[in-house]
């Protein structure tokens, strides 16, 4: 396992300062649930006041502020669901792009091991930081709405939220891993995977905003998955949860074949 070893060595680092950096910003948000919730409703009053459209657009058109899981369910969206997969797609995209295009890939080839072998470590490390990367946010979330709740909340539909951004991530992750593994150029996978993921972004937008496009939401995990509607309904797409994890194993195999196909060249 030594691709694995230096790999996750590698982006040890990286994997630190993010999850610091989104659990930061979680845990000023949280602290901060206190007083949006109290003054009897105050703020939820106020931002009952906006526009219709605005609040479609973040989620909020039926959130109660006094449930730290519906406040969640606005703010989280953006910075768990779309902020913190940043992390997830640079991680995935230049996994296996970088070596093409730092001249390092014969280098490493070179090495008594097999190609597949060397793919399957590589995006073992992208699964493996997956799986912290999650795990860790999830608990201190967790965490943070036991200490700065107002009222007790439903901790079957936490999992839920937090199985939601589980999907966008490995959706995301799988996109990267694809897009790594074709690509020659780092910068190439790494433009792919953002596109793709302002692509998906988007298409979640439109069918939360405008009704007679609801339909869209069916081909975006920000849609399948959007925490307001889980919140709104009580109910957890399992079977879509299921086919993204299938999705992500089987373009882990798809990886493996190609690259052992693929012309290397410096």
């Amino acid at each position: 396992m030594q691709v694995f070893k230096w790999e996750f060595r590698r982006n040890l680092k990286s994997l630190l300062i993010w999850l610091i950096f989104i659990i930061g910003i979680q845990y000023m948000y949280s602290a901060l649930f206190p007083s949006f919730a109290g003054e009897g409703g105050l703020f939820s009053s106020k931002m009952q006041l906006l526009p219709k459209a605005f609040l479609k657009l973040f989620g909020i058109d039926q959130i109660d502020f006094s449930n730290i899981l519906h406040f969640f369910a606005m703010q989280g969206q953006i910075w768990i669901s779309l902020f913190a997969t940043f992390y997830v797609m640079r991680l995935a995209s230049s996994m296996l792009s970088k070596e093409e295009h730092e001249k390092t890939v014969e280098f490493l080839l070179s090495k008594p091991i097999s190609r597949s072998r060397y793919v399957f470590e590589k995006l073992l490390v992208v699964t493996f930081m997956l799986l912290i990367y999650d795990t860790i946010i999830s608990f201190a979330l967790l965490w943070m709405f036991n200490t700065y709740k107002v009222k007790p909340f439903d901790t079957k539909m936490f999992w839920y939220i937090s199985l939601s951004f589980w999907a966008v991530h490995i959706f995301m992750a799988l996109i990267g891993n694809v897009l790594s593994t074709i690509f020659r150029k780092r910068t190439l996978a790494d433009a792919g995977t953002i596109f793709a993921l302002g692509f998906f972004y988007i298409l979640g937008l439109i069918a939360r905003v405008y009704e007679q496009y609801s339909y869209v939401k069916k081909f975006t995990p920000f849609g399948i998955f959007d925490p307001a509607d889980i919140i709104k309904t009580g109910e957890f797409h399992w079977l879509a949860f299921s086919m993204v994890v299938l999705m992500y194993f089987i373009g882990f195999g798809f990886c493996i074949v190609y690259y052992n196909r693929k012309d290397i060249y410096a």
